[in-house]
């Protein structure tokens, strides 16, 4: 232990995260994170992915680009923007696994794995002692981690409920990060949710008799099972219903995977809404194993 590590007593958590988007399950996660952990006592800042350090930026730059993030960060967060200062030598940097290399020049490197980063195109350029931390078992590589520790954070948003309507018709679909699978939409007569808001999606869960996902990985299929909808996730990356949802924990209820599977969906939809409440205890306690994961990795007391 260097002796810079045995008088820190506490961690600078900087989080590099996109403009807040309660669209995106990446965005929501890493604006989650820092507010939780301000709210739990840690210190922890938010810093606007793509920005670089700005020690060198010209000061009207500056001050609009502050200004511009400032208005993307997470509604009612307790964590503020960062500023420069806080790259000190106990700062903490948690990457998510979009982000190549390390670009803020950190001491300590933390990547939060939300996807497999093979598949970002990102996992060769990490560092040999960079710290490993998974959202679930489907975006972990082994190879590469070792073994990454759990790390997740999610709440139900509250637009996903059932209305009670009882006259459903038609289709919806989405495609988001798995394009390339078997079309089992008719994008001519469906409805394409991509890219909609909440409010919207949730209005078709509610009026649709079924919800077609392309991508194996986003809450939207548990979504759809909130309000109604029969969702059925396109499988491709997965082969079975039980390697997908040993991964995926949160695909256990309420979710056919394929359209062979719509039994099991419709049997188990009661279950989902517990189930998730559930999780979302479970992953306020992975932020407390993350806190002192990190502080005993990186040698502080």
């Amino acid at each position: 232990m260097t002796e810079a590590k045995s008088v820190l007593q506490r961690p600078h958590y900087v989080i590099v995260a996109p403009r807040y988007r309660d669209t995106s399950g990446g965005s929501v996660f890493l604006h989650t994170l820092a507010d939780e952990l301000v709210r739990i006592g840690e210190r922890a800042v938010i810093w606007p992915m793509r920005w670089k350090k700005r020690r060198s930026c010209l000061p009207d730059l500056l001050r609009r680009m502050v200004q511009t993030f400032r208005d993307g960060m997470m509604p009612g967060t307790a964590a503020r923007l960062a500023r420069s200062s806080d790259l000190s030598h106990d700062a903490i940097v948690v990457y998510p696994e979009v982000i190549a290399g390390n670009p803020l020049g950190a001491r300590h490197v933390v990547r939060w794995l939300m996807y497999p980063p093979k598949l970002r195109g990102t996992a060769t350029s990490f560092g040999p002692d960079d710290l490993y931390f998974k959202a679930s078992d489907f975006s972990d590589d082994v190879a590469l981690t070792g073994g990454a520790q759990l790390l997740h954070l999610f709440s139900v948003h509250p637009a996903y409920s059932d209305r009670g309507n009882r006259d459903r018709h038609g289709t919806c679909y989405m495609v988001r990060k798995q394009a390339g699978k078997p079309i089992l939409h008719d994008p001519d007569r469906d409805i394409c949710l991509d890219g909609l808001d909440h409010a919207t999606i949730a209005g078709h869960f509610n009026r649709c008799a079924r919800f077609l996902c392309s991508d194996e990985a986003t809450m939207y299929a548990q979504f759809a099972a909130l309000c109604g909808c029969l969702p059925i996730v396109v499988p491709g990356i997965y082969r079975t219903r039980a390697a997908w949802a040993a991964d995926r924990p949160v695909a256990r209820y309420g979710v056919a995977f394929g359209v062979d599977d719509t039994e099991h969906a419709i049997a188990t939809r009661g279950l989902l809404a517990d189930h998730l409440r559930q999780m979302e205890l479970e992953g306020r306690k992975t932020v407390r194993d993350f806190v002192a994961r990190t502080k005993a990795e990186f040698g502080f007391a």
